[in-house]
């Protein structure tokens, strides 16, 4: 189903979104659940809306954004473990190949790793030297990584990541 009005972003396209693009289980995040308009409206608070960015690029980076939050606040409904397997690293029914490790510390980004006794060195690469904390939360899922792209398409001089 196409969005409504793809130029603007609204709960509705986002609920398509998240229907048809994430695809969220309708068991793990019933059409009831107050979660995804909390997420959205932190995600309009967050995307920065730049004069002569086309709508719809606008209205992705904040789906994008407002998923990653979503995964980040949802609780699970009784029954589901959904949202904790994507919040773990672990391997689930829901996440076979792992889920995207949320809850786990990030202190910076894999550069280089070894197999002799196996070493991992985190660091920040240049350009990621401007993520904070947050910034790092957002890397781990691939909405988050869109949204974070998006914002960092217009650089420095409106958002810290360059």
């Amino acid at each position: 189903m196409p969005f409504v009005t793809p130029d603007t972003p609204n709960l509705t396209d986002f609920l398509t979104f998240l229907a048809e693009s994430v695809q969220i289980p309708v068991a793990a995040l019933p059409v009831s659940s107050v979660w995804p308009g909390y997420a959205f409206n932190q995600a309009i608070a967050l995307v920065l809306n730049v004069p002569g960015v086309p709508g719809i690029m606008y209205s992705l980076a904040v789906y994008n954004c407002a998923t990653a939050l979503l995964f980040l606040i949802t609780p699970d409904v009784q029954g589901q473990t959904y949202f904790a397997d994507a919040r773990s690293s672990a391997v689930s029914t829901n996440f076979p190949s792992g889920g995207f490790g949320i809850n786990s510390p990030s202190t910076g980004l894999v550069v280089s790793t070894s197999d002799e006794s196996t070493s991992t060195t985190l660091t920040a690469p240049t350009w990621a030297a401007g993520m904070n904390i947050d910034d790092l939360g957002y890397y781990k899922t691939p909405w988050g990584r869109y949204y974070l792209a998006f914002q960092q398409k217009y650089g420095s001089t409106i958002w810290g990541l360059t």
